[in-house]
């Protein structure tokens, strides 16, 4: 009988530490998410910040890249983007919504999903145009020296209007598979471990592009670490 009146506390207790545990970011998942309804988060770093600004179009707002990106030095790789500044993911979901404001008839077209980012010249991104080709509706790997595409699928154009559409990017560190999706369905995959961790953003590599209701679920990590790691 004692038993029984011990048990009912002990198993409470046991139901709080595992609620606390889910809890808590340490533990589990942290997610950054922006809807741009009222204001830009802090969070945001743009490459030039003179080039992004929320704009409102009827209802919407959004976070929108109004000036193409100017000449790169050196390699080739995306003019324009904003990072979520301060986060480092490895494990991580991102989902968007995007639309390319470039004329509908400029041939490749496009906007860009930046992961794993460690400097200008070292991150991955995902290239979406109104063309597919090795360049355009790609993974891409940018490491200090010519970008390489990831991905083996040539898939059919993506943003060949000025509507908005639904993108999302899964990436699990461990295994390197990276998976992404264009209004629901998967359009490209690829599996690679060069950079196991880095902040995530968006933009576009020459023209410009409107984002919205952007959000990441992901594992944080500590960048010096991880950093020490993959060196």
């Amino acid at each position: 009988m004692r038993f029984l009146r011990l048990l009912v506390p002990i198993t409470f207790f046991i139901i709080c530490v595992v609620f606390l545990v889910m809890l808590t970011p340490k533990f589990g998942l942290h997610t950054f998410k922006d809807d741009f309804n009222n204001s830009i988060k802090p969070n945001w770093l743009p490459k030039t910040p003179e080039k992004w600004k929320l704009t409102r179009d009827g209802k919407k707002i959004f976070y929108q890249l109004k000036e193409p990106g100017g000449p790169v030095e050196g390699i080739s790789r995306p003019s324009e983007y904003s990072l979520v500044g301060n986060l480092v993911y490895n494990d991580f979901t991102m989902e968007c919504k995007v639309r390319c404001d470039a004329h509908e008839n400029l041939r490749y077209r496009d906007a860009v999903f930046i992961f794993g980012f460690q400097d200008d010249k070292h991150f991955y991104y995902v290239h979406l145009s109104n063309i597919s080709d090795d360049l355009h509706n790609a993974i891409m790997l940018v490491n200090g020296e010519y970008r390489k595409k990831l991905n083996e699928e040539n898939p059919e154009p993506t943003l060949t209007d000025r509507d908005f559409h639904k993108v999302k990017i899964k990436r699990k560190s461990s295994t390197g598979n990276t998976e992404v999706y264009f209004d629901g369905k998967m359009i490209m995959q690829m599996q690679d471990k060069t950079f196991i961790s880095g902040k995530v953003g968006i933009g576009s590599f020459d023209d410009t592009a409107s984002f919205d209701d952007f959000k990441v679920i992901g594992k944080l990590v500590d960048d010096k670490s991880e950093k020490e790691e993959q060196n």
